[in-house]
């Protein structure tokens, strides 16, 4: 037991005074002369026993009154267990109040971000005006890193809006910490109110520090449920005019029942271009697919959309994608060039196809091309290579079409830096493609589904047969895939990542002399999705409050660029940092772009591209921790130097005081000075002096 003014307890000194003055009582006597006392005698004693025990009685009982009230005077509590023991001095309190989307949920008492910043304003109040306060929000913000008065606290707590931005908890406590770190004088308190998501409860990152007391005040939703778009992907990675486009949507449901009849739209350049009505089961996901076809050229924007209430920053999903209309192809010949290579991309429009020879390069322009195909090359230069190695880890294709004879060092070093397996002898058996790998990216597609769904190819398909090809040794570990499989098991075609890119090899020279593969209809489709693929997969959207760094066209004529990101809608526009890597321009918008929309990025006064941004889905999972299921987490990880305070209770603020001082005792001790005084009233009433 600890006293808030332990001085009083010199008033235990007055305990002298009845002892002093029932002292003085006993000695005080009368003497009175009777006749004859014989027979007063036995009456006399039994009245002096009674009168003594009387006397003791009311000395105890004042004893017991005048220590009850001193003590009252002197405030005793008993400190809390959890708190450590408070200095007198000026306190610190940083409050942090969450502003998260999952805010918007209504609670008991309406809306979450309302209630908490109604308990915040309770925590204000339960300390003394002259105490020094922060607001915390998941923004960060300039004017929330400093204390100031509660005045000037409650009027920045009026401004406090919902935010996209997200924090894990390690982040708000390492805030807090630090903020107290240049302020040693302050006790330190610091409050986290939150609906407490599974997503932001790391607790197992964090250590806080033993000299600052946390309090925790969980708020609850009425129900945790929420429908939302997570994903959109396409089927195939290139878009291209007048052609069947299939966009999957998924869509996630974490309430606790089915919905039936979900109105999904999809709408493309300010035109409706698909619509679907899917169900979903109670707390799992489905995934939609929005078939349409492109008519325009260039970029293609829009949105896909569902209603939900009352959290409906994730019902809305922007994208943005190019059309495809051309693809550069740089063919590096070694002899001659190849005429079946010229029949396929030569005369397509959809293709810009140059032939170069082996000691004619310009390697300062294959940043131009999206597929280099190095067509029969006996030898490869070591410079070359290095080359090869940029091009694809920034993202182009490499395809290599070995020859009739292959220098063994070059192509050793050539697959090492690839991280290929190196060719064996060169086997002339007569061999034919006995399967094709159909759910490869490559051949997506080109083969039609048959009733159950799946490809299947006839057993007497007519593929093509191969009389000169290298063997590739397949290793554990290996990267490659199989696309074109031989009887043998051994492959025709393979391809493996690298980087950003990819790298192709067909291990026959592609001569009617070698394989019938060249004047096969499997040619074709082959070559043309290689040289498709080969273009860079467009980000269909960005997530806002980030830095990633966006990848726009840029004009290497220009000097200086200046390009800018401008949305009218939200009436933003900003000058981004430029960056120039490996022929690619950057821009990052460095946590600038805060509203999810469609962005447009301009060149001066040139339109460049169009950019989607969505609001992260961290925030769309609203499954949050219970109190019980808090103070085992915290227990789990060996934290005990947090307080859970329950903000269902009436008035938190008296819960705030009554942890901060601990169990106050002087109400008690006030009555037990009131009952020991009635006490002694009673005792003299019922028992006056003979």
């Amino acid at each position: 037991m600890a006293f808030v003014s332990p001085l009083f307890l010199y008033g235990l000194f007055a305990l002298a005074i009845p002892v002093l003055i029932h002292l003085i009582h006993l000695r005080r006597y009368k003497r009175i002369w009777f006749t004859n006392v014989r027979f007063l005698a036995e009456i006399k004693q039994e009245r002096q026993k009674r009168s003594q025990l009387k006397q003791w009685i009311l000395l105890a009982i004042r004893i017991l009154a005048i220590t009850s009230l001193v003590l009252a005077f002197a405030q005793p509590y008993i400190p809390s267990p959890l708190q450590p023991k408070r200095q007198n001095r000026q306190q610190g309190v940083s409050i942090y109040v969450d502003n998260s989307f999952s805010m918007e949920a209504v609670g008991s008492e309406g809306k979450l971000i309302e209630t908490a910043k109604a308990k915040a304003r309770e925590v204000a109040e339960a300390y003394r005006p002259s105490d020094r306060f922060q607001l915390l929000t998941n923004d960060f913000e300039g004017a929330h890193q400093r204390l100031v008065s509660r005045e000037e606290f409650l009027n920045l707590l009026e401004e406090v809006r919902i935010s996209p931005a997200t924090r894990k908890l390690s982040e708000v406590v390492s805030r807090q910490q630090d903020l107290f770190a240049d302020a040693p004088e302050l006790s330190r308190n610091c409050y986290l109110i939150s609906d407490f998501q599974e997503s932001m409860f790391d607790a197992d990152h964090f250590t806080p520090d033993t000299l600052t007391s946390f309090f925790i005040i969980p708020l609850a939703a009425n129900r945790a449920g929420n429908l939302y778009i997570d994903t959109l992907f396409f089927g195939s990675a290139v878009q291209q005019p007048d052609q069947l486009s299939h966009l999957h949507v998924r869509i996630r449901n974490t309430g606790p029942d089915r919905l039936e009849k979900i109105p999904v739209k999809l709408v493309l350049n300010n035109r409706q271009k698909a619509v679907a009505s899917p169900g979903i089961d109670a707390r799992s996901e489905t995934e939609l697919v929005l078939s349409y076809t492109n008519e325009l050229g260039g970029m293609q924007a829009g949105y896909v959309e569902l209603p939900d209430y009352p959290i409906t920053f994730d019902d809305r999903c922007y994208l943005s994608y190019p059309l495809v209309t051309s693809v550069s192809v740089l063919c590096i010949n070694g002899q001659e060039e190849n005429p079946y290579l010229n029949a396929l991309f030569g005369n397509d429009s959809a293709f810009h196809f140059v032939n170069a020879g082996v000691n004619r390069l310009n390697y300062s322009s294959f940043g131009a091309y999206s597929l280099i195909i190095l067509n029969q090359l006996s030898g490869i230069s070591s410079g070359l290579i290095q080359e090869l190695e940029r091009f694809t880890g920034n993202g182009g294709s490499l395809l290599i079409i070995l020859p009739f004879e292959v220098d063994r060092t070059d192509y050793r070093n050539l697959f090492l830096s690839f991280g290929l397996p190196e060719p064996g002898e060169p086997d002339t058996s007569r061999l034919r493609v006995s399967q094709i790998k159909v759910e490869s990216q490559v051949y997506t597609d080109v083969f039609e589904p048959g009733a159950s769904g799946r490809i299947e190819l006839p057993e007497n398909a007519d593929l093509p047969v191969v009389t000169l090809h290298y063997p590739l040794p397949l290793t554990s570990g290996s990267k490659l895939e199989p696309l074109l499989i031989l009887q043998n098991g051994e492959s025709l075609l393979a391809g493996a990542p690298y980087g950003k890119g990819k790298v192709y090899l067909l291990t026959s020279p592609l001569d009617l002399i070698c394989s019938s593969f060249p004047a096969h209809l499997l040619f074709v489709p082959t070559f043309y999705k290689i040289a498709l693929l080969s273009q860079p997969a467009p980000n269909l959207y960005y997530f806002t409050a980030t830095n990633k760094p966006v990848e726009v066209p840029s004009d290497t004529l220009l000097n200086d660029p200046v390009y800018r990101i401008i949305s009218e809608e939200n009436q933003f526009e900003m000058i981004p940092e430029l960056k120039f890597r490996h022929g690619r321009m950057l821009l990052f918008p460095h946590d600038q772009i805060r509203k999810a929309g469609l962005y447009a990025v301009y060149r001066g006064a040139q339109s460049v591209t169009t950019l989607a941004f969505n609001f992260p889905r961290l925030e769309s999972n609203l499954s949050c921790l219970t109190p019980e299921a808090i103070r085992e987490a915290l227990k789990r990880n060996g934290i005990r130097s947090l307080v859970l305070l329950r903000a269902d209770k009436p008035s938190l603020s008296g819960e705030i005081r009554e942890t901060e001082r601990g169990n106050p005792l002087w109400k008690l001790f006030i009555i037990l000075a009131l009952v020991f005084l009635a006490m002694e009233i009673a005792l003299l009433r019922l028992f006056p002096k003979q």
